[in-house]
């Protein structure tokens, strides 16, 4: 074998194993071939495929039919072609304009391919499909903005210190931003904070790529309060190490002080009144000492067991009971004075409010009681009212306004002076007197005084139907309003006609 023939035998094979190593290439990649002027000169299937064409249909198309008008008028795009065609390698992505779907983007390399001379003859490009990629990355932007538009965002180093902040941080805290970047994150915390061992830990875990979140009490410009639902999150290189904290964070200062409020105003409820709460179903949850000590129960005798414990066993068995927890658990509330029964068998009375807890949903989910001892109130009330039945059955009663005008009289009255009700209601009180007397002066000086809230009392001549003579032991009480001002005149009185008969019969000289 010739020298001369060995060496065309290595090149042979030196040619045979480029050109393999081409097509195995070409096989994972999408090729193209172009003329300097930028015409399709051959492409693969995978080239075809990936701008959407036929693979014969695409010789000799100008790669200007695959990018929109815009992007082939370009500066950039003549620059393009200029420079590949002085020989110059160029790499990038592009937009194609695809005809089966929607727009694609590929990364391409573009090698110019010279002849011995030096002169481009062709140009061979290999693109790779980023649309997934792309399209991800423009979701994941559009989300970033987003959530930069509609939140407070700040971002620091590991260290804390504070790297940038979006206008909705600063205007939440009240700085400019050439005020916090660079500064530490401790700026937004108390002192005493800032040296704890919790907030040491706080960064630690950040640093350690933990993300951290909850409801965070901070200080804004010239110390006002802040309060923030937030999340920092550590941001993870391509290493998967952290290297820098963003947090986002919501405002949350309003409604943290409403709830404040709420609680306090609950608080003070809790101080000063019983308080018990059950489930829809009537099952006790909790209650506070004051309830406990009025029932005579601790805490862990009635939790889990039903409110039909405080209820006479008589009572707990109607149907009215059972419609009374089933208007509850419908979101209905119920105010009244209840009979209920202590530990100890015996009977409390209590005012009460039984008040369904809704859910953001505007669903009942429980239902708190507020109570107070009406007990000592209610047994006073039984025995005035004892008291005034006794009297009435005994006595005549007579209601009169401060004018003297009759608003009812009980049925001894009326027999008394035998009238029926509806015959004296809205007459005045003259109308039992002899017209000399209604126009004396001691007559208007009696009414005079009820008016300023003085008691009258003695024996009075008074005329009945058709003009018969009555005499009454009588006391006129004015009735005073809770701030001490009359309001009404009420009349007790005992017949006592035939006893000043006789006295008068007595007198007269035999």
């Amino acid at each position: 074998m010739s020298d001369q023939t060995a060496t065309t035998g290595s090149t042979d094979e030196l040619l045979a194993e480029l050109q393999s190593q081409v097509e195995a290439y070409e096989r994972g990649s999408a090729t193209a071939e172009y003329s300097p002027q930028g015409r399709i000169l051959r492409a693969n299937d995978a080239f075809a495929e990936l701008v959407g064409a036929d693979p014969a249909a695409i010789v000799g198309t100008d790669h200007r039919s695959f990018v929109s008008p815009e992007v082939a008028a370009s500066a950039e795009y003549t620059e393009l072609w200029d420079q590949l065609r002085s020989g110059g390698n160029s790499t990038g992505e592009f937009r194609l304009v695809w005809q089966g779907s929607r727009d694609r983007w590929i990364r391409s390399s573009w090698v110019p391919v010279k002849n011995r001379a030096g002169q481009v003859v062709k140009v061979v490009e290999h693109a790779l499909d980023v649309t997934p990629g792309k399209r991800a990355a423009a979701d994941a932007q559009g989300k970033i903005q987003a959530i930069t538009r509609s939140q407070a965002v700040i971002e620091f180093d590991l260290g804390g210190h504070i790297l940038d902040a979006n206008d909705n941080f600063l205007a939440l805290v009240g700085y400019a931003r050439d005020e916090v970047v660079g500064r530490h994150h401790r700026m937004f915390v108390s002192d005493q904070d800032a040296q704890s061992q919790a907030y040491q830990e706080f960064w630690r875990k950040l640093g350690a790529g933990e993300f951290v979140s909850g409801e965070f009490h901070r200080y804004g410009k010239d110390g006002r309060d802040v309060w923030l639902q937030a999340v920092y999150s550590p941001i993870l290189g391509i290493d998967g190490k952290p290297w820098k904290v963003v947090k986002f964070a919501v405002d949350v200062t309003e409604a943290k002080t409403r709830n404040a409020d709420f609680e306090g105003k609950v608080t003070a409820i809790r101080r000063s009144q019983a308080v018990i709460e059950f489930d829809l179903a009537g099952t006790v949850l909790e209650a506070n000492d004051a309830f406990l000590d009025l029932m005579g129960y601790r805490q862990e005798e009635i939790a889990g067991r039903h409110h039909r414990i405080f209820v006479d066993p008589a009572e707990a068995g109607r149907p009215e009971y059972k419609s009374f927890w089933e208007m509850l658990a419908r979101g209905e509330f119920h105010s009244a004075e209840y009979r209920r029964i202590a530990k100890d068998g015996s009977e409390v009375w209590i005012r009460a409010t039984y008040n369904p807890i809704l859910d953001a949903d505007g669903k009942p989910v429980k239902v708190v009681k507020f109570a107070n001892d009406v007990t000592a109130e209610k047994l006073r009330n039984v025995e005035l009212a004892g008291r005034l039945a006794a009297i009435d059955r005994s006595q005549a009663v007579i209601e009169f306004d401060l004018d003297g005008r009759i608003r009812t009289a009980n049925d001894n009255f009326l027999r008394t002076v035998g009238y029926s009700l509806d015959e004296i209601v809205g007459r005045h009180h003259s109308m039992f007197c002899t017209p000399e007397y209604a126009e004396s002066d001691e007559y208007l000086g009696l009414w005079a005084a009820l008016r300023t809230g003085e008691f009258r009392s003695g024996r009075f001549h008074r005329l009945g139907r058709d003009g018969r003579d009555v005499w009454l032991q009588s006391s006129y009480n004015p009735i005073l309003d809770l701030s001490g001002k009359p309001v009404k005149v009420i009349k007790y009185a005992y017949d006592v006609t035939e006893q000043v008969r006789l006295e008068q019969r007595l007198s007269v000289p035999v």
